[in-house]
């Protein structure tokens, strides 16, 4: 029952904390900007989708609405950076009522069409939803490089670093299905033990030629499973509608919708509402 589940602000806590462990190892640069982070590098016009876009500002954990001296220093820090457009992240209470006036002014534009979802369900042993022939296991390190190179079409040669520097730092555990002996499809859990626990499922991928086998299936359900061996309580993923296919997967195997984040797309351009250039006090940059 979603009375059971933990509550929207600790979700929204959570998914800021694990979205900060797994950006530490991507080579864009993190900044603070007022009641949020943001994870930078300079351009990003070419940036279409809001999932894959380098520029990102995250608010998951507002509990009001957005101010325009709040966006003003947040966008001299993004000029301040080179940056010409960013998706902004935040929660329904951030864009709610005057926010959204905000955002207006500021020239940001909600994302159309797609939705952002958080879902969860608990971590306890958990079956594949559907029979396959792939067998899924837990990577040692030394697995890694190699399973992700035979599954790059689905990874960024930047997401195979980073997701090798987060399970070498003990931050993820990586999990593969294979064919055979032949690697198909990726996925990830990082666990967060703060509070009551929360095992984290993401960068999820599958080759193509492999895709509807049910190897994303036995990925999710050995993650869930390995976060009760972990003593987490909730097992949690991000996903979107642009594509349904991870959202069904995932609501098959128990998981629930909870959060849904508001994105908004900026675009420093003529014609917006010009804030004055400044970095702002809450500038601080780190790796």
């Amino acid at each position: 029952m979603l009375s059971e589940l933990p509550t929207a602000a600790e979700l929204a806590a959570h998914c800021d904390r694990a979205a900060r462990l797994t950006n530490q190892a991507r080579p864009e640069k993190l900044a603070d900007v007022p009641r949020g982070w943001a994870r930078l590098r300079a351009g990003g016009e070419a940036d279409e989708f809001a999932s894959t876009g380098f520029n990102r500002v995250h608010w998951f954990t507002l509990g009001s609405p957005i101010t325009d001296g709040e966006l003003h220093e947040t966008i001299g820090v993004l000029r301040s950076r080179g940056v010409s457009r960013a998706f902004l992240w935040m929660s329904a209470a951030g864009c709610a009522g005057a926010g959204a006036e905000a955002l207006e002014r500021a020239g940001a534009v909600r994302v159309p069409h797609v939705r952002y979802l958080v879902l969860v369900r608990d971590a306890a042993p958990c079956a594949p939803a559907r029979e396959t022939s792939l067998s899924v296991r837990a990577l040692r390190v030394d697995e890694l490089p190699g399973v992700l190179s035979a599954v790059g079409e689905r990874f960024s040669p930047e997401s195979a670093r980073a997701a090798c520097i987060l399970v070498e730092a003990g931050i993820a555990e990586a999990f593969a299905a294979y064919d055979g002996g032949t690697p198909v499809a990726f996925a990830a859990l990082i666990p967060d033990r703060v509070g009551p626990g929360f095992g984290h499922l993401g960068w999820a991928g599958t080759i193509e030629r492999s895709r509807g086998c049910g190897g994303q299936s036995g990925l999710i359900a050995a993650r869930v499973s390995r976060s009760h061996q972990l003593r987490l309580r909730w097992c949690v993923s991000e996903t979107n509608t642009a594509i349904p296919t991870s959202l069904r997967n995932l609501m098959r195997h128990g998981f629930s919708p909870v959060i849904e984040w508001s994105v908004f797309r900026w675009d420093d351009r003529a014609g917006t509402k010009e804030l004055a250039d400044s970095p702002g006090s809450c500038d601080s940059e780190r790796r």
